[in-house]
């Protein structure tokens, strides 16, 4: 059991060392002039943010033309790579190449269906046939209370009356 809670406690602090040295791929930009921060990596994307002239932030990495930024309490966004330039000496990651994605192939198209599909059942055909007979008598009369000398409750079998 204690040899568990070892390895657990290992686990978590390995996991702990990892995550905290991702940071250390980032770098420090400044924005070359005012510059737009997007939601995504295009134009197309919603602005979130304007970066003043000189204003710094810190990359976490680029794609085709555009850099994920990190704005700390500012949140996040997208920025052209062509308005940000290295704030320090240090020199970013070249871009790692995107892996190949797989591709299947295109369904190939189906000969067309010359002949018809099979007909309709036959009963689908026929009308509908008729009611039984004791559906359609209607029901009987409910029976009237008599003077007032008899009570008439309806009750789970029916009707029933007290009285004389």
């Amino acid at each position: 059991m204690a040899l568990g809670k070892i390895a657990i406690r290992g686990g978590l602090a390995a996991l702990m060392v990892a995550v905290m040295s991702v940071g250390a791929y980032a770098w420090d930009a400044v924005a070359t002039n005012s510059l737009n921060v997007r939601s995504g990596p295009g134009t197309q994307y919603r602005v979130v943010k304007v970066l003043q002239r000189g204003e710094r932030v810190d990359v976490e990495y680029c794609r085709s033309g555009w850099c994920f930024l990190d704005m700390g309490w500012n949140g996040n966004g997208w920025a052209s790579q062509n308005y940000l330039a290295q704030a320090g000496a240090w020199q970013p990651p070249r871009p790692q190449p995107q892996p190949p994605q797989w591709r299947p192939n295109p369904p190939r198209p189906q000969p067309p269906h010359w002949t018809p599909g099979p007909s309709r059942p036959p009963h689908w055909n026929n009308p509908r046939p008729p009611r039984p007979p004791q559906w359609n008598n209607p029901r009987p009369p409910r029976p009237q209370p008599a003077p007032p000398s008899e009570v008439c409750f309806n009750g789970p079998n029916g009707y029933f009356c007290i009285g004389n």
